[in-house]
């Protein structure tokens, strides 16, 4: 992969001299300036795909001088400041480098991983200290090849797990308890959300031996293999049972069924027991396919008094909501004639890109049907109760149609419900969208893991609703426009301004709360607007949100951390039905602070 070629402009001569040797050490064709005159002239003429200059010469200083490149030409701009506070004043389309206090080797330190993320299509954070990414724009496939193209060392780092790289080759995986191949072919699988890319030492011994192309061909295999087989099995929280039967003695079991035999005598968990087995999960899937079909297995589905339903505007991680045992109800999405069911059969990563791609599209939702609703229902009331929490009324008929399932077949889901008595079956309005309703949807599975019954879990899900507060950024008013929420000639002066509208969730419906010019500027303004709703010395429950926007997502995520005592985070993707409207760049918090009645019952759920 060919290097960008780096224009330093910067009178200070020693430091000039010192950046232009490091980055010419790293493989980069560097052109030195030592004023503005000859900084822009080198600009304009060799047209440099990165620029590094001192933020005291004027044109660069200001970013003046992007406007002179044409928009597929414009260089990639990246400004020495004094001071944290200098770095606030930086334009927004330019990366600031605090150097006060910074010796010349961190500072090429943090240039690298700038022109790294140049490279690989991913960028920095506000430190400039590690590239963020997001599955919804760049997948951890695609990421991987263009990490070895540019001869990375160092980590990537996803929830729960990592990667480790040496010289662009992948030598380690962690995820959870999973290592080595095991653990990358899991990464490949599971969905993860955000990541984040950290140069440096790997961090890490070489356990993984495969080159890269034959690692992602077995990973993609054994993630075929999975997905093709684990529909036969009740969940991954089933028992798995080892059935001591006829002929059980007698049989010559291979290696591996010997591993996953041994591996479950105590009864664990279909989960717990891919986490014991050192095969990849698909093919412990697969042994446990013939072990059953020999009759020397058996998986006992675990028991829960109360199930909760959603549905897909929650923007529930898909891992999140197994672990709570969450039914997930599917919105409906058209794109054009094209009708797509929300999570199921396009991800969040094609609906923007499709939303960024196609200007004239305009899509639109459809709420699941009561017919869909009946068969969720109908899949969970013989063994549970249920708990039903939905997208406000206000902004869809969702939970209209969850009631009339009930409502119009309780005869034929008690008839269900029989054999274990009275069906008891609660539906609710959030009043809420996005990481709102998903984090309310948690909060009643974990009440329920606690025992309470569903009249109960709604009385308190009713009574929280109202301190579940949600604030959210726009990036660009252009999707409020197509949507018809505002004018085009409003949305592009909006626009021309740098305009960025404030949201809220108010009385179940979207209202604004306030708007800043500049991104940088909203992150602080939505703190202070935090700070007005609950007590900042007390405990809160955060929910970051966002729309391929990983970069704002992360700023806004540590202004919290830095200005709240934040109890637990959770963390993610804005999906099509609040996507449509608010389109890529979105970013928002939700914040709950439980009352101390309240901290035990909603509290993350053991981990065993």
């Amino acid at each position: 992969m060919a290097r960008p070629t780096v224009l330093v402009v910067d009178p200070e001569t020693h430091r000039r001299q010192e950046l232009t040797q490091g980055l010419a050490s790293f493989g980069y064709e560097v052109v030195a300036a030592g004023d503005e005159a000859e900084g822009r002239k080198f600009a304009l003429g060799l047209g440099p795909q990165v620029v590094v200059a001192d933020a005291k010469l004027g044109g660069f200083g200001d970013a003046t001088i992007l406007g002179e490149f044409a928009a597929e030409s414009k260089p990639l701009l990246i400004l020495l400041v004094e001071t944290e506070a200098a770095a606030e004043e930086v334009p927004e389309e330019a990366y600031a480098v605090p150097t006060q206090g910074l010796t010349t080797k961190a500072l090429l330190r943090k240039l690298r991983t700038v022109l790294v993320g140049k490279e690989v299509g991913l960028k920095a954070d506000e430190r400039l200290e590690s590239l963020l990414g997001d599955e919804s724009a760049l997948a951890f496939f695609d990421l991987l090849p263009l990490l070895q193209r540019s001869v990375v060392t160092g980590r990537v780092l996803f929830a729960g797990g990592e990667v480790a790289l040496e010289g662009g080759e992948v030598i380690a995986a962690r995820l959870g308890p999973a290592r080595g191949v095991k653990a990358f072919a899991r990464l490949g699988r599971v969905g993860h959300g955000t990541y984040r890319v950290l140069l440096g030492l790997p961090g890490a011994e070489r356990e993984i031996r495969e080159d890269l192309l034959t690692l992602m061909a077995t990973a993609i295999e054994d993630q075929h293999t999975f997905n093709e087989l684990v529909s036969q099995f009740p969940g991954l929280e089933a028992r798995v049972q080892v059935v001591m039967g006829p002929g059980f003695f007698a049989t010559q079991f291979t290696t591996a069924q010997q591993q996953i035999l041994g591996a479950s005598q105590d009864s664990p968990s279909l989960r717990e027991l891919l986490d014991r087995v050192p095969l990849l999960d698909g093919q412990v899937l697969a042994e446990l396919v013939r072990l059953k079909e020999l009759g020397f297995v058996a998986f006992a589905e675990p028991e829960l008094k109360v199930r909760v339903v959603t549905d897909s505007t929650s923007d529930l991680p898909p891992e999140v909501a197994a672990q709570h045992h969450i039914q997930v109800v599917p919105v409906t999405v058209f794109l054009g004639e094209e009708i797509h069911k929300d999570g199921v059969d396009i991800t969040p990563r094609e609906f923007y890109r499709r939303l960024a791609s196609e200007k004239d599209l305009h899509p639109r939702t459809n709420p699941p049907t009561p017919g869909e609703f009946l068969t969720a229902y109908r899949q969970v009331v013989e063994k549970s109760d249920v708990v039903s929490v939905h997208i406000s009324e206000k902004m869809s008929q969702t939970v209209v149609h969850a009631r009339q399932a009930i409502t119009e077949n309780r005869d034929k889901l008690e008839a269900l419900a029989a054999n274990r008595g009275l069906l008891q079956v609660e539906v609710v309005d959030s009043r809420a969208v996005s990481a709102a309703l998903g984090t309310l949807a948690v909060f009643a599975a974990r009440m329920a893991f606690r025992g309470l019954a569903p009249a109960e879990i709604r009385k308190r899900l009713e009574d929280m609703r109202e301190r579940m507060h949600m604030i959210f950024v726009v990036d660009t008013l252009e999707y409020l426009a197509r949507g018809g929420r505002i004018g085009k000639a409003r949305a592009l002066l909006g626009q021309m301004l740098g305009i960025k509208p404030i949201l809220t969730v108010a009385d179940g419906e979207v209202a604004p709360l306030d708007k800043v010019r500049g991104g940088r500027a909203a992150h602080p303004r939505v703190i202070e607007l935090f700070k007005k709703r609950v007590d900042a010395a007390q405990p809160v429950v955060v929910a970051i949100a966002h729309a391929q926007a990983p970069v704002w997502a992360d700023r806004l995520k540590n202004l919290i951390q830095d200005n709240f005592k934040v109890s637990e985070l959770l963390e993610c993707e804005i999906g099509p039905t609040v996507g449509t409207h608010v389109g890529p760049g979105t970013v928002g918090a939700v914040m709950f602070q439980p009352r101390p009645d309240e901290q035990p019952l909603i509290a993350p759920l053991p981990t065993s």
